[in-house]
């Protein structure tokens, strides 16, 4: 065992670093400039102390979850105990990827972080809403505001890119989190605050008429009063 280890180690070392070099995915021309005017604001990236707070983290174990507790309704009824999505902020994403490179015995130095891991925007990974087909659609809601049906669908924010694989999370080295993931997409790290839903969802025929299936997640108290 200990053979084999040794031989694949470098390997693994190797796909880490192109995991800490690639850009996230390509935005539409739309969405290039408002979202390069979140990236490369630099009152809102991670300082250096944040980053080697984020490093050491990481070396000491699998980093936490920041969970988004499912709503089981689009009116408001309060969150579960199941997760709809998960949330990964700049310094989890650090987190990840100096996890990943002690895991091979090179551990993750800040020179080697790059811009895109620390940049003011949050990830967000949610499961599938219930018989979708395709990729859902995607709002950010006042706290049980419903989804159906109007169109244009109200949302407080737009995200910056979207994803229907997990290769966003792999290039910082974070696992699939869940067997029904449908989307991961990118969003100022402003928006997340008390009073947010993110929702995925997608508009069905039902027999009282149209409707809409959800896939709706909170962040919890605890965890925006420990954002990091």
């Amino acid at each position: 065992m200990l053979r084999s280890l040794v031989a694949v180690a470098p390997l693994i070392a190797a796909m880490m670093i192109v995991v800490l070099l690639v850009e996230p995915p390509a935005l539409t021309p739309a969405d290039r400039i408002p979202a390069l005017r979140v990236l490369t604001s630099p009152s809102l990236r991670l300082d250096p102390e944040a980053i080697q707070d984020a490093i050491a983290r990481g070396a000491q174990g699998r980093p936490p979850s920041y969970v988004l507790q499912r709503v089981q309704t689009s009116s408001d009824r309060g969150s579960s105990t199941e997760a709809a999505g998960l949330v990964y902020t700049p310094a989890l994403r650090v987190a990840w990827a100096a996890y990943r490179r002690q895991q091979v015995g090179r551990p993750l130095t800040a020179a080697e972080v790059p811009l895109w891991m620390t940049s003011p925007v949050v990830y967000v990974a949610l499961r599938s809403p219930a018989g979708a087909a395709g990729r859902p659609s995607l709002a950010v809601l006042p706290t049980g505001l419903p989804t159906c049906c109007r169109l244009p669908q109200p949302t407080l924010a737009k995200p910056i890119w979207v994803s229907t694989t997990t290769e966003p999370l792999a290039r910082f080295g974070a696992p699939d989190p869940f067997t029904d993931l449908s989307i991961v997409a990118a969003y100022p790290i402003a928006i997340f605050e008390a009073g947010i839903d993110i929702v995925a969802f997608h508009r069905i025929d039902s027999a009282t008429g149209p409707a809409s299936a959800e896939m709706r997640g909170r962040l919890r108290h605890a965890d925006l009063a420990d954002w990091r």
